[in-house]
């Protein structure tokens, strides 16, 4: 599977979820963005993913999927949207921002042996075939 990830992984599905529950597209006067988000193990902030100028969300579940929720701009998160399965490979994602230079929100997986890998934001809150950037990143214990 060396520089590739499953198709699924590539490109979000038409299909729009609605969990954990956003009812109105607004945060609640305590900023609350709604309740069930326990049901993920990782929540990754990315920076603009689909290039609205707004930051958006990553989060992954406990079976490995990778789901992805658009920011409106005023504080609030939209459905969620499913990116892929199989992300449950890595212990650790973070949005770095543009590491490539392209303009768009690329983001970073570490795997159990350490090999740290980068996904390229395509624009569109999809990543390209991953891409290795190197081992030996297993020393850390958290990336940001």
């Amino acid at each position: 599977m060396d520089g590739e990830i499953p198709a699924a992984c590539a490109r979000a599905t038409s299909a729009t979820e609605n969990a954990p529950p956003i009812s109105s597209g607004t945060a609640d006067r305590s900023g609350a963005l709604g309740a069930g988000w326990q049901v993920y193990n990782s929540l990754v902030g990315t920076g603009d993913l689909n290039g609205d100028k707004a930051g958006d969300l990553l989060a992954r579940d406990a079976a490995g999927v990778l789901w992805r929720y658009y920011g409106n701009g005023k504080g609030a998160l939209g459905g969620r949207v499913k990116v892929g399965p199989g992300w449950q490979a890595y212990n650790a994602l973070a949005g770095v921002g543009d590491i490539t230079g392209d303009g768009r929100a690329d983001l970073v997986a570490r795997d159990a042996a350490g090999v740290l890998w980068r996904y390229n934001g395509t624009g569109a809150g999809t990543f390209s075939t991953r891409v290795t950037i190197g081992g030996g990143w297993q020393m850390y214990k958290t990336l940001f």
